[in-house]
């Protein structure tokens, strides 16, 4: 054999083997090894058990976790659940592990992540998302079919109310540029979100973006019990802070919303649009949310619903257990869990209202209804009902009363000059 086919030879043998080096680095590897890494480091920020499928590692193009478990008691009455089917980390893992060395605590969890995620979830994505930007070997983080399940909830500083879930969760999320230029874009969907007794989100999707240390979120849309939901929202990565954002609903089906919620007994239809301007979120409680808004609703029917069942109501006749309205509108301020109304004000054919007062998300209310009856609904009530009444420039009949209790059991008070007018006109 002469020099120059050995040569070739090495040549052929040295492109052979790094050929197969090549390979190997598009190839999986999987040791059972990695996932007890992934178990343990979700432990020490704070997960109380934590089971992993599979972690496969690509040394050309980064990490996948498939079947995530994790689960996190906070108190007596308050744990959740977390899944992920699938994560992929796309990053460039030679200059990761160089930024390892470099900096040994790049990752690790100096508190409780899995309790923030849970108290304070806006801090936790502002913060994910800082050190998402600010890791130079990450290219792409991409999460798909996750979920959480939350069981009671007590406190006021918590994420959960009772029940409260997300399933089908989906996130991809592409970090590019350098240095204090690097840039986040992404989207996220939900599937489906539930909120007990107040909300059922489903097809939600919104754009994400990270400009000017911001991270806005924008473009949100999906379906709330049959009407369009769009939100748009912005929140401060240096703080974590919620710096605003909109809300607004168009064509909610009040049919749907009662049968979902249990809002209350009876029946309730017609389109509902809302437009609420969000303030502060200081922590994600709905007791801490703050915003102001205002709603209007077409062809609002009330039939037997909890208010229309009352003594009160059946007293003064049985004919107002089934009413319409062809239009009703309020604004509104959200602060400390309450919800306080300026002032609703409803057009119908046989009442007209205005209201002013405050409901919960308990169902609570009180309220200040100050009514007018229709001149031939007036017209046909007993002459002792009739007398109670003020009488208005167009023949009807105007009455005040109180509202307090609950959506499903109210009370009514009559106003005492109704009362004192009846009294006077039965002795006349």
């Amino acid at each position: 054999m002469n020099k120059g086919h050995k040569v070739e030879k090495i040549a052929a043998l040295a492109l052979l083997f790094l050929s197969l080096a090549l390979l190997a680095g598009f190839l999986p590897l999987r040791f059972g090894t990695l996932s007890r890494a992934v178990e343990a480091a979700l432990k020490d920020a704070g997960a109380d058990s934590v089971s992993v499928g599979e972690v496969s590692v690509v040394l050309w193009s980064g990490v996948r976790v498939k079947d995530l478990a994790a689960y996190k008691h906070i108190s007596a009455k308050e744990d959740y659940h977390a899944h992920v089917s699938r994560a992929d980390i796309s990053c460039n893992l030679f200059g990761m592990g160089l930024a390892f060395l470099t900096n040994p605590n790049l990752l690790k969890a100096e508190k409780d992540l899995f309790r923030e995620a849970y108290e304070s979830p806006i801090n936790f994505v502002g913060d994910a998302c800082a050190l998402a930007v600010s890791l130079g070997p990450l290219k792409k983080v991409a999460v798909k079919d996750a979920g959480v399940r939350f069981t009671q909830y007590k406190g006021k500083a918590a994420a959960a109310v009772p029940g409260l879930s997300a399933s089908g969760v989906s996130a991809s999320a592409t970090v590019s540029g350098a240095g204090r230029k690097r840039t986040l874009d992404g989207s996220a969907s939900v599937k489906s979100a539930v909120v007990p007794s107040i909300a059922v989100i489903e097809d939600f999707r919104v754009k994400l973006r990270t400009t000017d240390g911001q991270l806005n979120l924008s473009d949100g849309s999906g379906s709330i019990f049959g009407g369009k939901l769009n939100v748009e929202a912005s929140l401060s990565l240096d703080s974590s802070k919620f710096t605003g954002g909109t809300a607004r609903i168009k064509g909610l089906d009040l049919e749907q919303y009662c049968a979902k919620t249990n809002f209350s007994p009876g029946r309730l239809g017609g389109k509902v649009d809302v437009d609420v301007q969000i303030e502060d979120i200081p922590y994600a409680a709905i007791d801490s949310i703050k915003a102001k808004g205002s709603f209007k609703a077409a062809k609002l029917t009330a039939a037997d619903i909890g208010l229309q069942r009352t003594p009160a109501v059946n007293q003064l006749s049985k004919e107002l257990r089934a009413l319409g309205f062809g239009d009703v509108r309020g604004d509104f301020r959200l602060d400390k869990g309450k919800i306080r109304f300026g002032e609703i004000a409803a057009d119908g054919d046989v009442l007209k209202f205005k209201s002013t007062g405050w409901a919960d998300f308990d169902g609570r209310l009180e309220q200040d209804f100050v009514g007018e009856l229709s001149q031939n609904f007036t017209e046909k009530l007993p002459k002792l009902v009739r007398s109670g009444l003020e009488r208005t420039d167009d023949g009807g009949g105007r009455f005040k009363c109180r509202i307090t209790g609950t959506f499903h059991r109210p009370r009514v008070e009559i106003d005492k000059g109704v009362y004192n007018r009846a009294f006077k006109n039965l002795f006349k």
